[in-house]
């Protein structure tokens, strides 16, 4: 029986060799004549598109779960061997479209940066501590150990990545603050870096799906992005 990640990889390699196909028969053959119905070949955005699909396949591949910020469909997953584990429809909130683009650019850069791993992630407020029973169901989901996640329900927290690449999860859940001083120090520094041009998509979601994405969202965990355009 096939795996879902040599699924993952018959599919990937099909998709690429279509696409190879398609720029092919796009290039303007010798003396013809360019017309408006033309198509401009966008090098930047196929080589974007190819890195995205190489690295869909290689995180398969690593049999280790990852993250997915699908901003082309305003989604997140958690995906396992190619397979989708956990996904939400994003609900932005204070966020509008220029800035959801302002996030995509800056993540992937002028390097082409598709995947990055998480390097902070930061709790505001939080309320009483999650049962057995579900963190036992967040782990099967998820195959992350129990013994690893963090029991707490979140008001809100923040996953970072380089380059000042923030996504901002809030809830309808009233939580407690650990240090009502630091969340201030944080709001503030977000501020006046937003202001120097701070990457930050604000969430609204949940709070069933905010427990699983903070259990699973580590410190480390590889973040692949479908950019915005």
């Amino acid at each position: 029986m096939m795996t879902s990640a040599g699924r993952l990889s018959g599919l990937l390699v099909g998709v690429l060799t279509f696409s190879l196909l398609v720029s092919c028969a796009e290039k303007k053959q010798p003396g013809t004549t360019a017309t408006s119905a033309d198509k401009q070949w966008d090098q930047q955005q196929a080589e974007i598109q190819y890195r995205v699909l190489q690295a869909e396949l290689k995180l398969a591949q690593a049999n280790k779960p990852y993250l997915v910020l699908d901003l082309k469909r305003n989604r997140l997953e958690i995906k396992l061997q190619g397979t989708t584990v956990w996904n939400y429809a994003m609900t932005l909130e204070n966020t509008d479209e220029s800035e959801l683009q302002k996030f995509s650019e800056r993540f992937v850069g002028s390097e082409l940066k598709v995947v990055r791993p998480i390097l902070f992630k930061y709790l505001f407020a939080a309320t009483s501590k999650t049962s057995d029973s579900i963190l036992a169901i967040v782990s099967e989901a998820t195959t992350f150990p129990v013994e690893l996640l963090q029991r707490t329900i979140p008001e809100r927290f923040q996953l970072k990545w380089s380059d000042d690449i923030v996504l901002d999860i809030r809830t309808d859940v009233i939580g407690k603050p650990e240090s009502k001083w630091k969340n201030t120090m944080v709001d503030i520094r977000q501020t006046i870096a937003g202001h120097l041009g701070d990457a930050l998509v604000s969430v609204k979601m949940p709070k069933d799906n905010a427990i699983t994405l903070y259990r699973a969202a580590i410190i480390g965990l590889p973040t692949l992005i479908y950019p915005a355009s």
